[in-house]
This record gives C-alpha cells, structure tokens and sequence, in this order.
C-alpha cells in the first residue's frame, strides 16, 4: 500500500508475523523491529505500522501482548526517533488487543493511533505518509 502511494523508497522495513505466534515469539520478533525503526535517529519522523489484515485464527490479543512488552523496552529509542505508530488489526479477540494498544501509548508516551477492522490500509498508510512529510517542511 504504501508503494501504491509512491512512497516505496520511503520503507525502511517489511515484514509480517503469522502462523498464530505466541507472545514470547511476538516480543522477540517486535524487538528485532523495533531496533531497526529507531536505529541512527535524524530528527525526522518516523512511522511503524502494526498490523493489516483480519486474522483468520490467530488472537490479536495475544500477539499485541507481545509487542507491548517491546514497545515498553524500547520506549526510550522510540522517542528519540520520532516515531508515531499506527495500529490496525482484526481477528479473534481483536477488540481486546486494539484496547491494550490503546492503553500502552498513554503509559510509554508514544502516540499510537488505532484502528479497527473496517478501516482501509490504504488511508492509514496515507496518514503515516502524511507524518513523516511533515518533517520536511
């Protein structure tokens, strides 16, 4: 999505965890991610998406769980870099885990913004462009 908007060279990672991983597995994964988006700060903004498609069976929750526990861990880098999270996701036990996200960007003081199933990836990515243009200026 964010290529159909042209902003492909902008990506600094992709990548996708599936296979109904368990918390410990989405913690080691998230933490990996997480080292790379905050790596060498610039003063410019950065956007991490969280999420994308409608899970089939794995619970969100559980998942979320995981990345929270890293997103705790690297609150500190995560500020430093600027980096403004964007969260969507839906699945099995999909409303608990967007709530636990909810809650986790008020308690590190990052700003995460969250939404559900019926909302379209492609105006997400749209806002996540929007951020980190607006280092440019």
């Amino acid at each position: 999505t964010v290529g159909d908007l042209g902003y492909a060279q902008e990506l600094g990672n992709y990548g996708e965890y599936s296979g109904a991983p368990n918390t410990g597995e989405t913690y080691a994964y998230a933490k990996t991610v997480l080292d790379c988006a905050t790596a060498s700060p610039d003063g410019r903004g950065r956007a991490l998406l969280i999420g994308g498609g409608i899970a089939n069976f794995t619970d969100v929750a559980a998942t979320f769980q995981g990345i929270i526990m890293a997103l705790k861990e690297r609150s500190e880098a995560l500020k430093a870099a600027k980096v403004h999270i964007f969260v969507r996701r839906g699945g099995p036990n999909y409303q608990k885990g967007l709530d636990l996200m909810r809650k986790v960007g008020g308690e590190i003081g990052i700003p995460i913004q969250v939404y559900g199933p019926s909302d379209s990836m492609t105006g997400i990515c749209a806002e996540a462009i929007q951020y980190v243009k607006s280092f440019d200026k």
